[in-house]
């Protein structure tokens, strides 16, 4: 039996994010049980802005590109309520972020192979929940994250989230 569609799709967004690590010179560990809510932990051998072998987690979600909705700068994201208090607060020792992988409809698009380069689509983009209060999962079973469309996940801003100049703050 193969993969569901859901299990494909997220076993390709945790792939994306893999990717984009490796671009940027990053480990990655992945956990063997997911207990805590996180599915990545990305880290940097050595020296990065100052900081000596910093490490970030992150949540990865996908959503289909045909469901995406994005209005005034930002992803309309609904997410699990157990799964978005993994993510606020402050009380974590190693900063936690969310990353949203906008995946194409039908999973033979999200890599067309050619002789010069492989293409993945479609993108992602990170959010810091550290400025938000984790919610009663009692009375709400989902809840609205805005992730900027500008928070694009990049080579240097993966670089930028291990080492930031400054605490990393939610995008209001």
């Amino acid at each position: 039996m193969g993969l569901s569609k859901s299990e494909h799709q997220g076993a390709f967004g945790e792939s994306f994010v893999q990717v984009l690590a490796s671009a940027a010179g990053l480990t990655v560990a992945k956990e063997n049980i997911d207990t805590r809510g996180i599915d990545l932990t990305l880290g940097y051998k050595g020296f990065l802005g100052g900081w000596r072998h910093p490490s970030i987690e992150v949540q990865v979600k996908t959503w289909i590109r045909h469901r995406a909705t994005h209005r005034n700068g930002f992803w309309k994201y609904r997410m699990n309520a157990k799964h978005f208090n993994e993510l606020a607060g402050q009380n974590f020792r190693m900063p936690r972020f969310l990353v949203l992988v906008i995946v194409p409809d039908d999973w033979p698009e999200y890599a067309t192979p050619t002789q010069e380069h492989t293409e993945l689509r479609h993108a992602a983009y990170w959010v810091s929940l550290l400025d938000q209060h984790p919610v009663d999962p009692e009375q709400v079973s989902t809840v609205a994250v805005d992730v900027p469309v500008r928070n694009l996940l990049t080579v240097p801003a993966l670089q930028q989230l291990l080492a930031p100049s400054e605490p990393i703050r939610a995008e209001a």
